[in-house]
Order: C-alpha cells, then sequence, then structure tokens
C-alpha cells in the first residue's frame, strides 16, 4: 500500500493546484491564456498577490508563460518535459523542494551562461572524466547520486565565479540526499547521465542561450523525478 503524506496548502498553491486540476481535465490546454488577473480574483475569492504567487509557481514549473501586454498563457510541454501531472502537483505542495527549484532555475542557467564564456578545456576535463566514471558506474549497477550531484558544482567551478560555485557548494548534500532517495529506474538513470553529456557539450560548443534553455529544462525535469520523492520522505518524519 502507498500513502501520500498529508501537506498543508497555502492560498497560492491552491490556485495553482486548481489550474493544474483544469489543464489535467483537459479544460486549458497548450496555448491556451488564462483569465485575466481580475478575473481569476473575482472566481477564485483570493487577493492579487495570491494569483500572482500562485501563477509563479506554474511558470516555475514551465507549465505557464507569461506574456507582457499579452497575458499568460498553458506552455506546450516537450514529451519529456512537464506533465506528470499527480507528481508535479505533490511538488507544488512541498514548500522546500519549490524554493530550491526556483533558486536553481534562477542560477543555474546563467551559470551555465558564464561557463560557456569562460570555462577552458582544463576546467571542462574534470567534468568529462566525471561523466566517464559515471557511465562506468551505471555499466557496474552501481550508485551514480554522487555523480550526477557532482557534475552540477563541476559546472559551477568552470564559471570561475566564487558565488556559483558556494550556492551549488551549499546545496550539494541536498543533492546528495536527492539522488540516493529518489530510485530511479536504470532508463532514468541512463537519460541522466545523457543530459549531464548533452550539457557538456552545449558548453563547449559556447552555445549559451541554448545551454540555459536546456539546463532550465534539465532542472524542472529532475525535479519531478526526484524532489517529490525527497519531499515525501521528509514530510513523513
Amino acid at each position: 500500500m502507498e500513502f501520500v503524506p498529508i501537506v498543508k496548502t497555502t492560498s497560492a498553491q491552491q490556485v495553482a493546484q486548481q489550474l493544474l486540476g483544469m489543464i489535467r481535465r483537459g479544460l486549458l490546454k497548450p496555448g491556451d491564456q488564462l483569465p485575466t488577473e481580475r478575473e481569476l480574483i473575482e472566481s477564485l475569492g483570493v487577493g492579487r498577490s495570491t494569483i500572482r504567487e500562485g501563477l509563479q509557481i506554474l511558470s516555475t514549473l514551465n507549465i505557464v508563460q507569461a506574456s507582457p501586454g499579452h497575458g499568460t498563457f498553458i506552455k506546450a510541454p516537450r514529451t519529456e518535459d512537464v506533465l506528470r501531472v499527480e507528481q508535479i502537483g505533490f511538488l507544488i505542495n512541498n514548500v522546500v523542494a519549490l524554493d530550491l527549484l526556483e533558486a536553481r532555475e534562477l542560477i543555474e542557467p546563467q551559470s551555465v551562461r558564464l561557463a560557456c564564456i569562460r570555462a577552458t578545456p582544463e576546467d571542462l576535463a574534470p567534468i568529462e572524466r566525471l561523466l566517464d566514471d559515471h557511465r562506468a558506474a551505471l555499466d557496474r549497477s552501481l550508485p551514480t547520486d554522487e555523480h550526477a550531484a557532482k557534475f552540477h558544482v563541476l559546472l559551477a567551478e568552470a564559471t570561475r565565479n566564487q558565488v556559483f560555485v558556494t550556492f551549488m557548494g551549499s546545496i550539494l548534500d541536498l543533492l546528495r540526499a536527492r539522488g540516493r532517495t529518489g530510485r530511479l529506474s536504470d532508463e532514468l538513470r541512463e537519460t541522466e547521465l545523457a543530459e549531464h553529456r548533452e550539457i557538456l557539450r552545449l558548453v563547449r560548443a559556447r552555445d549559451q542561450q541554448a545551454a540555459a534553455d536546456y539546463v532550465t529544462g534539465h532542472i524542472v525535469r529532475w525535479a519531478v523525478h526526484y524532489d517529490v520523492v525527497l519531499a515525501g520522505k521528509a514530510d513523513n518524519k
């Protein structure tokens, strides 16, 4: 038997959950425009700040996108991206996991942009060796959580910016714990390694925009795979 932990939700989380439920039921589809802020305030009976925070949650999860002067629209998700809606719904309700996701989304895409500019072959060589070790561990059916977490730290070190390095170092234990708890399938572990190799390829190619976009999608995808599991363990303590 599997139980879902009981979680307390804020009004903003409830707004996000209602909109997510409409997407799940097909009432809102990719490309559809959401009701205006005023309409949502009137329909849901909450304040402007609550609506904005709820939409920000969905934006962080790559579910909606605001177009200044035009409104907020449901994004067309790529197959590998968003809509494992039950898991994303659970992530919405976990403040720590969502806060971590927001912080990473703000910092890591900019960090990888800087890596594209500054990284030397000597900076990237340890990342390549780490990925080779990751491959070897997979082939031997050994744990790979340490490799997966360390990748993001080495990528930050390639920026030569101490703030980025300090941030990633400060969350390294969280990333390690997330990996140990996540219990990914062999297929997902292969996908994780492939995505890390693609990030490294984009950095080598000095493609700042593509690298930043790819890292953003990567962070959201693996928050869904990892963080909801870790959040459930924490809430059960």
